[in-house]
């Protein structure tokens, strides 16, 4: 055989085998992207728990890659996802827990408003939608404290890093804080999944709970400890409510479990033993129709509950309406019911 003919030999042959590996790659990246999860995602015994959890969660008919990404996603973060758990399978430390990274969370933040879009936009319109820059890089707020990583547990839970690798303060301790990364400024520092558990049971109640920074895990909101909160030395009634647990992990009182320290909102006064939801929307947190869903047009004094002096006629009004009590207004007394006019 000539030179030339073995030639085109070995080139024929390593055509064909470019072809046929390439052809492999495509064929397997395919399966793994469009295959079932539990021939897939599941046949690593690293992924099994995560895959038993999800098949009895409300998101069981939701695929894997709709909110992961899958094998030909182009997420660069969900792809940097996948290689890493690969690396890690055949390094010898899989038992090693696996835990989503910040910037993991804000891609499946994006997945949440796809197939939510109701709850995301009730969400973006509350104050629970703010940002990196408004939290940390707040003037006053800066004049007034020091960062410290406990500011991680209800603002930027997800991050890994000591504080300090995300904010500096200058010399100057009157000075304004400063983002180490520009580009989190207008990123959200309470995602979805801080309140949420995407593999969380189908049952409502258990969807809801809290991700503690510190446990890198997320707590069901029935686990979560009922708080004891005293107004002077009496106890305050505190709801039973499961999800309200959840508002009080970053809602709650001082060490000394005092009533309205701190940035604590649990009802007291008239509206004592109330769960924050019986009056806050579940994602946009507005109270301003719940007036009426408890209370008449008219009041026992005759005057519209709305329209007495309190926070939710005005910000500026003495009489918070999470702690206001009739006493608050009638110090003299509480007035006779106001004969109903014909």
């Amino acid at each position: 055989m000539t030179p030339r003919r073995w030639f085109r030999l070995l080139l024929g042959m390593g055509l064909y085998g470019g072809a046929f590996l390439v052809a492999c790659a495509v064929g397997g990246l395919g399966y793994f992207h469009f295959a079932n999860p539990r021939d897939t995602c599941a046949s690593c015994h690293e992924m099994t728990g995560f895959y038993s959890v999800w098949a009895g969660s409300a998101h069981r008919t939701v695929s894997c890659r709709a909110c992961h990404g899958g094998s030909l996603t182009l997420d660069v973060h969900a792809l940097e996802s996948h290689v890493d758990r690969i690396v890690r399978h055949f390094t010898g430390d899989p038992s090693k827990p696996i835990h989503l990274l910040e910037k993991h969370v804000l891609g499946l933040h994006e997945s949440c408003s796809r197939c939510h879009p109701q709850a995301f936009a009730d969400w973006q319109a509350s104050q629970h939608s703010t940002t990196y820059a408004r939290i940390f890089l707040d003037p006053e707020h800066n004049r007034t404290a020091s960062p410290t990583n406990d500011c991680l547990r209800c603002h930027g839970m997800f991050l890994r890093d000591d504080i300090s690798l995300l904010v500096a303060r200058p010399p100057d301790t009157t000075g304004s804080w400063m983002l180490r990364d520009p580009l989190r400024a207008t990123q959200p520092v309470i995602p979805c999944l801080a309140c949420h558990q995407i593999h969380a049971p189908a049952a409502a109640m258990q969807a809801a709970g809290f991700y503690d920074h510190r446990e890198h895990a997320h707590i069901p909101a029935y686990l979560l400890p009922l708080a004891s909160i005293r107004q002077g030395e009496r106890a305050v009634k505190v709801s039973r409510d499961p999800r309200q647990r959840v508002c009080m992990q970053c809602h709650a009182p001082s060490a000394a479990h005092q009533l309205g320290t701190s940035d604590d909102r649990t009802p007291a006064g008239v509206h004592e033993g109330l769960s924050c939801l019986d009056c806050h929307g579940a994602h946009a947190h507005s109270a301003a129709a719940s007036c009426n869903t408890c209370h008449p047009a008219d009041s026992h004094c005759g005057i519209e509950v709305q329209k007495m002096d309190t926070t939710f006629l005005s910000t500026k009004s003495a009489h918070n309406v999470h702690t206001v009590a009739c006493l608050d207004c009638h110090p003299q007394g509480i007035p006779a019911r106001a004969q109903l006019k014909n």
